[in-house]
């Protein structure tokens, strides 16, 4: 789903690396360009992570709409972080 991106948005995404907070062996979470990303260990070493639009607290992705295991935190931030700049950038 592709949210409606205001244009503050698109130059805080070019100009603001994404900063994770939290315990990055649990959960952890960032705040960029108008979305919240998170990550969180759930159980036997699976971790869920998604993408929220801060505004309208409507989820734009998530694990649970992926048929691939995210198995550390390293990679769930990473699959959080890719979906966040595909929504805002493009990429």
């Amino acid at each position: 789903m592709k949210c409606m991106s205001a244009e503050w948005q698109l130059i805080a995404a070019k100009n603001n690396p994404i900063k994770w907070t939290g315990d990055l062996d649990d959960d952890c979470t960032a705040r960029w360009a108008g979305l919240i990303l998170r990550a969180e260990a759930m159980d036997d070493d699976v971790w869920w992570w998604a993408v929220t639009d801060e505004e309208q607290n409507l989820e734009i992705d998530s694990s649970n709409r992926k048929s691939v295991i995210t198995q550390n935190g390293k990679s769930a931030r990473l699959q959080a972080e890719a979906a966040a700049k595909q929504n805002l950038l493009g990429e």
